[in-house]
C-alpha cells in the first residue's frame, strides 16, 4: 500500500504544477487555473464591466471553460510522460531472465555442461 500512496503523491506532485490562463480577447480579464479546474487567479481590467456584468459574467465563463480544457489537456500529458518514464526505468531495473538451471542469486550464471 505504501507504494501504491507514493506513486500517488509522485503523479500528484507531476500534475500539481500544471497551471493554464486564458484571457478576453479585449483583455477585459484573464483567468488562471490548476490541472484540477480550481481557479488560482482572476485578474479584471479597470474597463471588465463596461458592458455590464453579464457580459462580464459571460467572459469569465468562456475563459474559464478555455483554462480548464487547457490544463487538462496538459495535466494528461503530464501523466502520459510519467507512465513513460516509469515502465522505462522499470524495463531498465527488470534483470534478463535466467535460465531454468541458474542459480538465482547468481548474477552471471555460466553453464559448464551441457544435456
Amino acid at each position: 500500500m505504501d507504494q501504491r500512496r507514493a506513486r500517488a503523491e509522485k503523479i500528484d506532485e507531476a500534475i500539481g504544477v500544471v497551471r493554464a490562463q486564458a484571457r478576453a480577447a479585449d483583455r477585459s480579464m484573464a483567468i488562471e487555473v490548476d490541472a484540477y479546474g480550481q481557479i488560482t487567479q482572476i485578474r479584471l481590467a479597470p474597463h471588465a464591466a463596461a458592458e455590464g456584468t453579464q457580459q462580464l459574467e459571460r467572459t469569465i465563463i468562456e475563459q474559464y471553460r478555455a483554462a480548464r480544457a487547457d490544463a487538462e489537456a496538459q495535466a494528461h500529458k503530464v501523466y502520459e510522460q510519467f507512465l513513460r518514464d516509469e515502465k522505462k526505468n522499470a524495463v531498465q531495473a527488470t534483470p534478463p531472465p535466467q535460465p531454468e538451471w541458474a542459480d538465482q542469486d547468481d548474477l552471471h550464471p555460466v553453464r559448464l555442461w551441457t544435456n
